[in-house]
């Protein structure tokens, strides 16, 4: 996917490693990736993010905007009084790096049970 070459090189890195399944986490590729992105480009057009990550237990999917990650629902999108989609930010994070730790912390404080 030429997306993945817009992504910072800790995404790739992750692949490398078989870091794929920080549950609740999981990094998306391919195919996988390929359709999420279609779907946010049909319900947020124009908007222009890459999706590379999506929590299991809820619609969270983290997305890389070109200089930051955020987090949004795409299944839950609304429109404006104009009828335009809102672009609504679940959480936001500076860097690839400062996602990936939140991620891990969510691995750690995951309810197993």
């Amino acid at each position: 996917m030429t997306e993945t070459q817009s992504l910072p090189a800790l995404y790739s890195h992750m692949i490398e490693c078989g870091i794929i399944d920080l549950h609740p986490w999981f990094l998306l590729q391919g195919e996988a990736q390929m359709r999420r992105a279609q779907h946010i480009d049909e319900v947020l057009p124009g908007w222009g993010i890459i999706p590379f990550a999506r929590r299991t237990d809820d619609d969270d999917v983290a997305c890389w905007t070109g200089s930051k990650v955020v987090v949004i629902d795409d299944w839950d999108v609304w429109p404006d009084e104009n009828g335009m989609p809102i672009r609504r930010v679940g959480r936001e994070y500076a860097s690839m790096e400062e996602w990936f730790l939140a991620a891990a912390r969510d691995f750690i404080e995951f309810d197993w049970s």
